[in-house]
């Protein structure tokens, strides 16, 4: 059975970072995955909505389960709510859905989004959106288990993700 793992959390929390570190430890295992960015698959200009990655992603799920039926999918993604979770489930048919919601202090991600940021005024706007982010208050019903980014080494929070999600 295919496998979808959805690395959710508020911009600076590692998702990006950690979707590449899962894949390179599941190839060293020999597992068989893939990474579907939720942000790539919506780069187009004029942004036609919020559906537009959702939609990419349910026309190439059968393409990925065509070719490896037991793949273990990793999606790095940010729910706005628990709405957002059930239309994901709904584009993904035959996988479980696994949700890891990733954190870490607010000071830390608010500096990890003003380093990699390429200029200023798009480092405030996902400062903004950190605080955004750790306003709501549907996080425990959106996730299935929480991983802290920091402290905790990429290696650590790679080998937690994996324990939780049952792929080790």
């Amino acid at each position: 059975m295919a496998d979808a793992l959805a690395l959710h959390g508020s911009p600076g929390s590692g998702k990006s970072t950690l979707a590449r570190a899962l894949a390179l430890t599941l190839v060293e295992a020999d597992i068989p995955w893939g990474v579907i960015d939720m942000d790539e698959l919506s780069l187009i200009h004029p942004y036609p909505g919020r559906h537009f990655p959702r939609e990419n992603l349910r026309a190439i799920w059968p393409n990925y389960v065509a070719a490896v039926p037991d793949i273990k999918l990793i999606i790095p993604t940010v729910f706005a709510d628990a709405e957002e979770v059930e239309l994901l489930r709904a584009v993904l048919p035959g996988a479980r859905l696994l949700i890891c919601e990733l954190t870490a202090p607010i000071e830390i991600l608010k500096q990890r989004v003003t380093e990699r940021e390429p200029t200023e005024e798009m480092a405030v706007g996902l400062r903004r959106w950190v605080d955004v982010y750790h306003a709501r208050t549907d996080h425990e019903r959106i996730r299935h288990f929480q991983v802290a980014t920091h402290p905790a080494s990429v290696d650590e929070s790679v080998q937690e993700i994996l324990h939780l999600a049952e792929w080790t």
